[in-house]
Order: C-alpha cells, then sequence, then structure tokens
C-alpha cells in the first residue's frame, strides 16, 4: 500500500493512500483533540495509549516529554506504529493487543468501512473484514499513577462500567453510534465523579431530556476528560 509523509510541529507521520490514516494525523497531532486548555499532557508523565490506531497520539505525548505503552490489536495498525515511531527517532512499548473490560482471552475485531480502520471495533459489526484479536482485561494493564487516553470504538463502555483502578488522568471518546443510550453516559459519568476532581464532558448530552441520542443530533460523540 502506497505511503506518504505528513509533517506537523516537527513531527513526521506515515499515512496509507486510500485509509482513515490522514484523517488521524489532522484529529489527533495537527487539531490536537484529546488535549484542551485543561487538560495538558505534561513531561515524565507515563501515558497508557488505548486504540493506538496508527501511533498519531502516541507520537504527541512523546514529544511532550511523556513515556508510553500503546495498545493496538490490529497488526497491520502496529506495523505503521513502528514506522511511525523509527521515523521520529521515539520509543513505546508496543502491544498487539485488545483492551476489555472482562475476562475473555479473544474476541472478534470488525473492520471499519471503506477502510476506515480508526473505526475497528470490537462491538460494531460494519459488515466488512473481521479477524480474532487477543485481548488483555484493562484492571491488569492499569495502575492508579497512569494517565490513559482511550478511544476504542465502543469497547471503553464495558470498561468504564467495570474498571476496579482508576488512573490519575483520563481521557476518553463516548461513541454515540455505537450505543445511543444517554442514560448509559450518564450512568459512567456520575460513576467516575468521585474519583476526580474535575470532569469535562457535554453538558447538552448530560442534561439532556431524552433516553437517547436522537438520530439528527452531530457529532455523534463526545470526549470526555478526567483529572
Amino acid at each position: 500500500m502506497k505511503l506518504k509523509t505528513l509533517e506537523h510541529n516537527n513531527i513526521l507521520f506515515q499515512a496509507r493512500e486510500k485509509t482513515s490514516d490522514e484523517k488521524t494525523f489532522d484529529e489527533v497531532i495537527v487539531r490536537n483533540v484529546y488535549e484542551k486548555r485543561y487538560f495538558k499532557i505534561k513531561l515524565g508523565e507515563h501515558w497508557i495509549d488505548l486504540g493506538g490506531n496508527v501511533g498519531a497520539f502516541t507520537l504527541n505525548a512523546i514529544s511532550k516529554g511523556a513515556t508510553i505503552d500503546v495498545y493496538e490489536p490490529d497488526p497491520f495498525n502496529c506495523k505503521m506504529i513502528e514506522k511511525n515511531l523509527k521515523l521520529n527517532n521515539m520509543d513505546a512499548n508496543i502491544h498487539n493487543l485488545a483492551v476489555v473490560g472482562n475476562d475473555m482471552k479473544k474476541m472478534t475485531m470488525y473492520v471499519g468501512n471503506n477502510m476506515q480502520v480508526w473505526r475497528n471495533s470490537l462491538y460494531k459489526n460494519w459488515g466488512n473484514q473481521k479477524f480474532t484479536v487477543k485481548c488483555i482485561n484493562f484492571n491488569d494493564v492499569i495502575k492508579q499513577e497512569h494517565c490513559v487516553k482511550m478511544d476504542i470504538e465502543g469497547a471503553e463502555m464495558p470498561i468504564l462500567e467495570s474498571m476496579t483502578v482508576m488512573p490519575k488522568k483520563m481521557v476518553f471518546e463516548w461513541s454515540f453510534d455505537i450505543d445511543k443510550s444517554y442514560n448509559r453516559y450518564r450512568k459512567v459519568i456520575d460513576r467516575l465523579k468521585p474519583y476526580y476532581k474535575e470532569m469535562y464532558y457535554s453538558n447538552s448530552f448530560y442534561d439532556s431530556t431524552h433516553e437517547s441520542m436522537p438520530s439528527n443530533v452531530f457529532p455523534k460523540a463526545d470526549n470526555i476528560y478526567c483529572l
């Protein structure tokens, strides 16, 4: 597959043509969606990148002085993480595993539509290719002193409902196109509130009088920041 090299803020990034790789670069490195003025990656932090995809968050975090363990179940994406780390003379621990909220050792991964590999999911069957991936329980991966980025296309939902180890800092995406339930979203936020001094999320979603997201609402996701 043909590769193109992109660059932003001295970070080099190889993207496979006709895949979601370039969108990942734009969202995570150029627009930096996982950081806000109140939520920053800091020098010396150790981050667990759950849903490493092709390494955009990992590269961004290392460039800011963090160390990384990255978990990505797709072996082809793991190869891209390796390429992008090497391209930038960076190092991270790469784990070719899916992190889950149960004790399953293997699950089926469903590939996103039209090579949108950033939408690969354990919980949404896109009707395309599928393959078996090895799994590890979230509670066996995370320590309280870790920081966590979690964007795993629906797999974060059962993790957040069952996790017993609370990292010191966490950002995760909630995908309403995988589960429309506002009630489930609210319950998870309420479950996390006692453990964090500050949480940032969409008030319009949390305070909605609807039980589930109406079809006309966009975007169908929310990033939640816990610190």
